[in-house]
């Protein structure tokens, strides 16, 4: 007799914000399977893991065809990228489970690669960032003298945590960012060759926003949106602090609209994306997507504040896509509170001599929640970019000016903080 194969849901790189995915899932009595990327192979990934949370755990390292076989036992139900760094393995995958709900791999290249990213916007009609992708430092000096107003952002063509953006007004420092970043290698194991050079749009007046949504079946669903704040440190813009956007702002309803329209260009039909999108003058235009969960965030603080979160509607729009539409529709909490995301900052870096004490933070009246490392680290690095961010948390409050108090005391605290772990 044939056996019965067991329904799983296959997580591809279950790490850092995507170690929580597969929970979801064990408690509506799903069982999951994890595949571990190539990509994701080093401590900085893999020292989130759990494979306590898992089934069976299959690598990718040890060949595509030895993953494959892996699997046929099980009846797939869904393909869920748990990071950026599943993204790719999971387009691969995509189309040995035909039916399956996942992204649509004919748009594959174009949702880790910005330049294809953007070249898919412009095939849909959608502004793009004006850009240029080359391995050619007197390239990209030409483009930034003669296409450019002057300001631009260069970049890895793939690459995560803002990691290798760097701000130039100079075509000295053009030249300076491509020296620094050919030849790197990202946190991805990715060999840095060609770059983006992209138009600094935000130098031109305009705000950024991170949009968070969920798909199912093509049916997008805006959970929360939030207005950055970031602040040069050297060539690198680091972020400080998002706001919440509330669905009544005008802001809200331009986004929600024009994301729409992004997440269909870019294919990405089913499962969570989280973007960055810079309203101008002209109206809203990508920065970027990842078709995965946001990171650095607390999911329990965006279902409090909006009514669902990424966690909350990502089993059901992959399962369930009737609750899935009756959890969309459900009223947004009124009244509506106010509330900052921040990120901890540090200008200090050195070996760590004291413990930290965090009480001072947590007595904040608006204090709802802090993730850090800080507790953990032997030394303090200097916070250059979110990955090097040594923690971030939540302020909700019921009136702006409470959250403005306690931002400002926050910042004091935590420079002190850092001094005190310092000696």
């Amino acid at each position: 007799m044939t056996a019965v194969p067991r329904s799983v849901v296959v997580i591809i790189d279950p790490l850092r914000a995507g170690t929580k995915l597969a929970q979801l899932f064990n408690g509506l009595g799903y069982r999951c399977v994890a595949v571990l990327s190539q990509e994701s192979d080093s401590a900085f990934w893999r020292a989130s893991f759990r494979p306590q949370d898992f089934l069976l755990v299959l690598n990718e390292a040890d060949g595509f065809d030895t993953l494959l076989h892996g699997l046929r036992p099980y009846d797939v139900s869904c393909l869920v990228p748990g990071g950026e760094s599943g993204v790719d393995l999971a387009d691969r995958l995509t189309p040995h489970y035909p039916g399956v709900p996942a992204l649509d791999p004919r748009m594959a290249h174009g949702r880790r690669d910005k330049f294809h990213m953007a070249e898919l916007l412009t095939a849909n009609g959608l502004a793009a960032i004006p850009h240029l992708r080359t391995a050619d430092p007197a390239a990209a000096v030409d483009w930034f003298t003669t296409r450019s107003d002057g300001h631009v952002v260069v970049k890895p063509l793939a690459g995560t945590s803002a990691e290798g953006v760097r701000f130039c007004s100079s075509a000295a420092q053009v030249e300076a960012a491509f020296a620094e970043l050919q030849g790197s290698v990202s946190l991805f194991g990715r060999l840095n060759e060609e770059l983006l050079v992209q138009q600094d749009i935000a130098h031109g007046g305009g705000v950024e926003f991170t949009v968070n949504s969920v798909s199912s079946r093509g049916r997008h669903h805006v959970t929360d949106v939030w207005r950055m704040h970031r602040q040069m440190v050297g060539a690198t813009a680091v972020c400080t602090y998002s706001e919440l956007v509330h669905p009544h702002e005008a802001d809200y309803g331009v986004l929600a609209t024009y994301l729409q329209d992004v997440l269909a260009a870019l294919g990405i039909d089913n499962g969570t994306a989280h973007s960055e999108i810079m309203t101008t003058a002209d109206g809203p235009v990508l920065i970027e997507t990842g078709a995965r969960i946001e990171g650095a965030c607390d999911p329990a603080a965006a279902l409090t504040l909006t009514g669902r979160s990424q966690n909350s509607l990502l089993p059901l729009g992959y399962l369930d896509p009737q609750g899935f539409e009756h959890a969309i529709t459900r009223p947004r909490p009124s009244p509506a509170r106010h509330a900052r995301h921040v990120y901890l900052l540090s200008h200090l870096e050195g070996k760590v001599v004291r413990a930290p004490d965090l009480d001072p933070i947590r007595r904040l009246p608006s204090f709802h929640g802090m993730d850090t490392t800080l507790d953990a680290v032997d030394v303090l690095e200097r916070t250059v970019n979110l990955a090097t961010c040594p923690g971030n948390l939540y302020l909700v409050a019921d009136s702006r000016d409470r959250l403005e108090r306690d931002y400002a005391t926050l910042r004091r605290l935590e420079q002190r903080l850092y001094a005190d772990m310092l000696g």
